[in-house]
């Protein structure tokens, strides 16, 4: 939420973006020396990348998976756990609001028309519809600065790919001679 004494907001975009970048430039120095990492968030497979689905609709909370509560109550996922406005139902009964499910199938990238003109819609599937309702008060809302962040880590997972292709190709060169 915005509006907590702890969120990040706009005024650290600059510095943020730069961690990111400096992550970016660490793994691939990291990846030289042969003591390469994985991060998460820069994991991304450029050559085939999850099915045209998948890249519409995201996550899938609410639909193709639910979190469930140690007293076998139903949520969309693990951050909307205690708030019973989006409790589903639960694991005796099953889902008892279909209506609530519907809704988190509506929210995807070609949901939101913040989406239509973003060159990473198809990377970010329109965001987490726990951020959009925290931030904006609806699944569907546009949490911007989710975006910005969004785009960056994506910016810079694709800097990385590329030059670890330009390395693989270099070095195969090197091998033909």
């Amino acid at each position: 939420d915005p509006s907590e004494p702890y969120a990040l907001t706009e005024k650290h975009l600059p510095a943020l973006y730069r961690q990111y970048e400096i992550l970016a430039e660490e793994m691939l120095k990291r990846g030289e020396e042969g003591n390469d990492f994985t991060f998460y968030h820069y994991m991304l497979d450029l050559s085939e990348g999850p099915c045209i689905q998948k890249r519409i609709s995201g996550c899938g909370s609410g639909t193709e998976y639910m979190a469930v509560t140690p007293w076998g109550e139903l949520f969309p996922c693990h951050q909307f756990v205690g708030d019973e406005e989006f409790s589903l139902g639960n694991i005796w009964d099953g889902v008892t609001k279909p209506e609530l499910q519907s809704q988190f199938k509506e929210v995807n990238c070609y949901s939101k028309p913040e989406c239509q003109d973003c060159w990473a819609k198809l990377y970010c599937s329109g965001g987490c519809p726990a951020n959009s309702l925290h931030a904006t008060g609806s699944l569907k809302g546009n949490y911007e600065f989710s975006c910005d962040l969004f785009r960056k880590r994506v910016e810079c997972s694709m800097m990385v790919k590329v030059a670890e292709s330009i390395r693989e190709m270099e070095a195969e060169a090197m091998a033909a001679e």
